[in-house]
């Protein structure tokens, strides 16, 4: 039987950040391990950083917002058996046409609307409390054992808390202002002026203290770094679940209303530490300062989160796929329960 082909829809770059991207590229390369061909469709311009995020893939740039049929006309005649799509701009019309073409498969955070798919995936820890509304015949794949996340993170980490935090990353997401990653890399410095940064994004005018920071640029993953770090400051999006995987002692801040249900179902199980920008420095000290509580934090976290969601998702896809078009559609890699 010829190869599967599975074509992804989703936002990237500008106000939509790298989330999408990043939970898409983890499943498509996870699909691709297993026999499938695959296409990458990005709304708007194709942003620079993609290069450096995914240097392997070469996303089609297509201006399908408020143009769903532009996303039919894109697919027409590649012979796609399975299309996902990740956007909260694909409403239930543009669902519906994409299921008379092949196998529909929505990733979704928010169950805020009629999702007209073969199978939703939600990775957050909160997923399963979330009322989807899908075909009865849908298949859900929810919460943390889904999270979709780079092989990478499958990788088990060192497991060691140090007494002291020597080394912080600081990373708040593709989208985020350069003012707000300088706001809270000054927080960082202000309770640790001993320990290094690192600064995933721009600082605008702010200036690296000699020795101290390292600013970098877009990166394909930032797993060395947090397996570098001894505590992590991030935003409430995917990269919450990174840490959790690496063991990274996490603070987090909310910079958008998506955010916020992360930020509180993992603050109440005790996985990460919320706080804002006024109680940062506060906050990021409070951490430091309690070894115990890191290194609970750690490994609660990769205890919740294997780094092995997207090949639970790509062996579901498959055992859908292999329904429709029979036994050897792709091979199944038998993810780990």
């Amino acid at each position: 039987m010829s190869a599967v082909r599975v074509a992804f829809v989703t936002d990237a770059g500008g106000e939509a950040g790298l989330g999408h991207f990043k939970r898409c590229l983890a499943l498509a390369r996870a699909l691709a391990a297993r026999g499938a061909q695959i296409d990458v469709f990005v709304s708007g311009a194709v942003d620079p950083t993609l290069a450096a995020v995914a240097p392997d893939v070469e996303p089609q740039p297509l201006a399908w917002w408020g143009a769903p049929a532009r996303v039919l006309d894109a697919l027409a005649g590649r012979g796609v058996d399975a299309i996902v799509v990740d956007s909260y701009h694909a409403e239930a019309a543009l669902l519906s046409a994409l299921r008379r073409a092949g196998l529909v498969v929505a990733i979704d955070d928010l169950a805020d609307r009629a999702l007209v798919a073969d199978a939703v995936i939600n990775g957050a820890w909160h997923a399963e409390q979330l009322a989807y509304r899908l075909p009865p015949e849908a298949v859900r794949l929810l919460g943390p054992r889904y999270a979709l996340l780079d092989t990478a993170f499958a990788a088990a980490p060192a497991g060691t808390t140090r007494e002291t935090v020597r080394r912080v990353l600081v990373t708040l997401g593709g989208a985020t202002p350069a003012t707000q990653t300088a706001e809270a890399t000054a927080a960082v410095h202000a309770a640790l002026p001993g320990a290094a940064l690192d600064v995933v994004g721009g600082l605008g005018g702010a200036t690296p203290a000699a020795g101290a920071m390292t600013v970098h640029g877009a990166l394909p993953s930032l797993r060395p770094l947090l397996a570098e770090a001894d505590l992590a400051v991030t935003a409430g999006g995917m990269t919450l679940y990174e840490c959790l995987a690496t063991g990274t002692p996490t603070v987090a801040v909310c910079l958008a209303d998506n955010q916020r249900p992360n930020l509180e179902h993992l603050g109440a199980a005790g996985l990460v530490v919320p706080a804002d920008f006024a109680t940062l420095t506060a906050t990021v000290a409070r951490v430091a300062a309690d070894r115990p509580l890191r290194a609970r934090m750690a490994a609660a976290g990769r205890r919740a989160i294997d780094g092995r969601g997207a090949a639970r998702a790509a062996d579901a896809i498959a055992r859908l796929l292999a329904a429709r078009r029979g036994a050897g559609a792709l091979e199944a890699r038998g993810a780990k329960s």
